[in-house]
Parts: C-alpha cells; structure tokens; sequence
C-alpha cells in the first residue's frame, strides 16, 4: 500500500499528473518507475496507480484502480467569508477548513471588508495540500470574490438546504447546533470582523436566512470559519 497520495482530477488508466504534483514526485519524494502511488480525484474516488515515466514537469502512471469510491455525503458544508486583509489568515483558514471536510468556500464583499480583491491560485493549491494531507476525498470548490448580494442571490435554497448566518446579538440567538437541521446542505456566511452591516442583516432576514451564534466570545473572521466548519460535523457524529 502506497503513502505517496497525489492529486489528478478525472485519471485515466494511463493518465500523467500535473507539473506540481510531478515535480514533488520527482525532486521531493525521489520516486522512481514502477513506485506505487495513490491518487485522489476530489469528487470521492481514491486510486492506486504505478508510476511509468518520471521527471520534473510531467509524470505518467499507469494500473490505474479504484479502491475507494465515497459517495456525496448525507450533508454539505458552503462556507462563504469576507475575507480579511491578511491573506495568510484566509489561507490558515482554507486549510483547516479542508482538512475537516468542506465543499465550497466563497468569499463575498460586504460594506465594512477589509479587502476587495484576492487572487485564489494559491488557496487553490492550499486546498489540495490539505485534501492530501487529510485523506479526505472531495476537494472543495474556491469560488472567486463577489458582492454579497451577488452571492446571496446565486444561492438556490431548497428542502434541502439550510441558509444561515453569524450574528452578534444581544441577547445572543441560539448557537449554530441549535439552528441547524440534521443531513442538510448548509449555506453559512461569515461577516467581517466589523460584523455584517444593518442593511445586510436586513437582508439575511429578508430572505429568511437563520441567524446563529458561535458563543459567548468575539471571535476573528478565520476562526469563526473554523468554529462553524468543525460545529457542523461534530453535530453529525
């Protein structure tokens, strides 16, 4: 059984991995022909495979076989932020949301963001390190930088989703447990660490987004992403 995991989106039976992943292969990991390696597409399958040909920019593999087909699981987690102004701070938060086990992280421009553009190659990147690292089998899809309505109005909610949102409130609405309903998709939205403006609370409620809590402390933009990421699963366990 292989410990070298790779990632190469819709393998083939003789399929390559791309520069990044052949170039780790290569100069990092010092494999060889004939290694035997495993293979995650992002969307549930986990593969064998035996590497053929070796170098730093394309690698091919051959033997390709499915030893691992998750279907889509009973619920989904779409997070979407405003992300901060540091971006190593959404890149922590990519990560560790990843390794938990999402499936859409969106970022959205609200009235009090600390940043109006961002590029997402490298969260991209970021997201399938983790996905390697954690053995998760679905990459989640980084969607790109919008307005928040444009966001909001993107979403489709149906029977089977839930929309919801982080609110600070005095008192505090229930914490997100509490909120939620089992074996959903949930649509989540973080604000910034200015919080959501009144016009764009007014809109949540317009639309009858369900308002949360995260508890008692004020948490920063990132952690709150983390903290609604890992209540979601702990609430299915």
């Amino acid at each position: 059984m292989s410990k070298y995991v790779f990632f190469a989106p819709n393998p083939t039976s003789i399929g390559f991995l791309n520069e990044e992943e052949s170039f780790h292969a290569f100069r990092v990991l010092r494999l060889r022909n004939g290694d035997a390696i495993r293979i995650l597409d992002g969307v549930g399958g986990l593969y064998e495979a035996v590497i053929d040909s070796i170098d730093s920019k394309k690698t091919s593999f051959v033997k390709l076989q499915l030893i691992e087909k998750q279907d889509k699981p009973a619920y989904q987690i779409h997070l979407y932020v405003a992300p901060t102004k540091q971006m190593e701070r959404m890149e922590w938060m990519v990560e560790k949301c990843c390794e938990f086990g999402i499936h859409t992280i969106g970022f959205f421009v609200s009235k009090n963001s600390e940043r109006k553009e961002m590029k997402l190659n490298r969260l991209e990147k970021i997201a399938i390190a983790a996905l390697k690292q954690s053995k998760n089998l679905f990459l989640p899809k980084i969607q790109t930088l919008a307005p928040l309505k444009q966001v909001m109005d993107s979403i489709q909610i149906g029977s089977k989703d839930q929309a919801l949102f982080a609110h600070i409130s005095d008192p505090p609405f229930p914490t997100l447990g509490k909120q939620i309903e089992l074996n959903k998709s949930y649509h989540l939205f973080i604000g910034p660490e200015g919080d959501f403006s009144g016009e764009e609370t007014n809109m949540f409620f317009g639309k009858n987004y369900i308002p949360f809590s995260l508890g008692k402390a004020i948490l920063r933009t990132e952690t709150a992403c983390i903290a609604t990421t890992h209540a979601i699963h702990l609430a299915h366990e």
